[in-house]
């Protein structure tokens, strides 16, 4: 197969819907008699002679989830430029034969007669599966392809590098990636180092980004090459199999695109400097970019499960478009973490949603890792109707202060399109929190029987409800009160029609 030559029907008649990935545009297109589809994004009114990206995605994955985990629109935006997210067929990649070469091929056509792209500026990335395709469009087509951008991939069987000319190339993996092998795929970016003159000696970044002084990234490149080529490669420490977009670390996108855009097929372009990536403040007590004012920064969405969704940001509100749902509500969360929680104070979590048809949403404020453990007695759930309506919540942080909380909704209820906007937490007084039914429907003055096991709900002051205890005697109860609310003061207990105020204190 890879010795024949095939020529590439492409029609310019494509058909154009909106996709599954909301506000992208999918379109279909015709290779050697194949209908092949694609995800699209290009800037409003995007100037002719203008870069394209190409981004693959992974084996058993497709174009919107590699467009959800890359966000690239923020940075094509600023820098002017096209990204294509191309679905394999059977979510997979020809990386041996022709079949997805002419797919690149026909995609780059089409964007010329689209955008009028500037073919001397096409670059090619991917992730895991998606990088050995990167791959092998280098050694198939490398007169088409100004640079290659792999991610946690490299093709399987070691194939010789056979690029007709110098490829520059930007590897990222993780180093203990347990699907493809970190050591495995150094070797073979060092064999493309030897096919292309590089020098042996390598200059190493032991922590990359240089100012983050947080991550756990290095770079190492390799300098010196023929046709005034490089390569170069950022290793993550202890990360497995994944596309890292961390902000205190290694933004995969950023990284790319800062590599690709120095080279063209007739040498190096002198690029308008970008604006700098975005650098999401941390160990705040407020929410970041609650409005969506600038897209989704700040902002991130998962898939967990059988959850599925895309989202993006659309008339200044986040528009999350859920195909499928899991066994849980947070198969399916819209994330913002670096949120400072102090112990003992309280705050408001203010926000608007609506959705196409009636919804319930889950809200959390939570860990943001593993356990994962909420800071609410019970994580909230919200009706949601069809036009935008404010919500809010009150709670109290009765853990440890917490520097990097998350506060989370959780959409995997239903399926449908759900749109937040006005997104807040802010400290609130005590005395501001309103009164919810509690104590002042109580009618009797709670008596202990001493050595009795019972179980009680505390609430604050203001009414609202804490959580439960069990104790045996006054005593216990003093000392599980303040196991629960880790902060001295006065509190109401109470069991059936009957309550009790009392104080504790360390």
């Amino acid at each position: 197969m890879s010795g024949k030559k095939f020529f590439v029907a492409a029609f310019a008649a494509l058909t154009v819907f909106m996709g599954s990935s909301f506000g992208i545009p999918s379109q279909n297109i015709n290779v050697n008699g194949a209908n092949r589809n694609m995800l699209v994004y290009a800037p409003t009114n995007i100037e002719k002679d203008r870069p394209l990206i190409i981004q693959m995605h992974g084996m058993n994955q497709d174009a919107p989830y590699q467009h959800d985990a890359a966000k690239w629109e923020e940075i094509a935006d600023t820098a002017r430029f096209v990204v294509v997210f191309p679905n394999g067929e059977n979510k997979s990649w020809d990386i041996s034969g022709d079949k997805d070469v002419n797919f690149l091929k026909a995609i780059i056509n089409e964007m010329y007669t689209k955008y009028g792209i500037d073919k001397k500026r096409v670059y090619v990335s991917g992730f895991s599966m998606g990088g050995m395709m990167s791959y092998h469009a280098a050694n198939k087509m490398s007169d088409q392809i100004a640079a290659i951008a792999p991610v946690s991939g490299y093709p399987v069987g070691n194939p010789a590098p056979a690029s007709k000319r110098m490829m520059p190339i930007l590897h990222t993996h993780g180093t203990t990636d347990p699907t493809v092998n970190y050591n495995s795929a150094v070797s073979y970016l060092k064999r493309w180092v030897e096919y292309e003159g590089c020098s042996s000696n390598s200059e190493k970044i032991s922590q990359y980004p240089v100012g983050k002084t947080t991550s756990a990234a290095s770079m190492e490149k390799w300098s010196g090459c023929k046709e005034n080529s490089d390569i170069r490669l950022i290793s993550i420490k202890d990360k497995g199999h994944w596309y890292s977009m961390d902000l205190a670390s290694v933004n995969t996108s950023d990284e790319i695109w800062n590599f690709v855009k120095r080279f063209s097929l007739d040498g190096a372009v002198a690029e308008t400097p970008a604006v700098p990536p975005f650098v999401e403040p941390t160990n705040r007590d407020s929410i970041y970019n609650g409005g969506f004012d600038s897209t989704a920064n700040a902002w991130t969405l998962q898939n967990h499960g059988d959850g599925k969704s895309v989202g993006s940001v659309k008339d200044g509100k986040y528009v999350l478009d859920i195909s499928a749902v899991g066994s849980q509500p947070y198969t399916v969360q819209l994330i913002q973490h670096n949120l400072h929680l102090e112990q003992g104070e309280w705050y408001k979590v203010s926000f608007e949603a609506g959705a196409d048809a009636d919804r319930v949403l889950e809200v959390n404020v939570e860990q943001h890792e593993d356990p994962w453990d909420s800071y609410l007695t019970s994580v909230q759930n919200f009706d949601v109707s069809t036009s935008m309506q404010p919500l809010s919540f009150y709670f109290q942080m009765t853990a440890a202060t917490d520097t990097n909380a998350r506060l989370s909704f959780n959409a995997a209820t239903s399926t449908g399109t759900l749109m937040l906007d006005n997104v807040s937490i802010e400290k609130v007084d005590e005395n501001d929190v309103p009164m919810v039914p509690c104590c002042e429907t109580a009618v009797h003055a709670l008596n202990l029987d001493r050595n009795v096991l019972r179980t009680y709900e505390v609430y604050g002051l203001s009414g609202a409800y804490l959580g439960k205890i069990d104790a045996l005697n006054f005593n216990e109860m003093k000392s599980n009160v303040l196991s629960l609310v880790k902060k001295s003061g006065v509190y109401m207990v109470r069991s059936g029609s009957s309550v009790k105020s009392i104080q504790v204190g360390r």
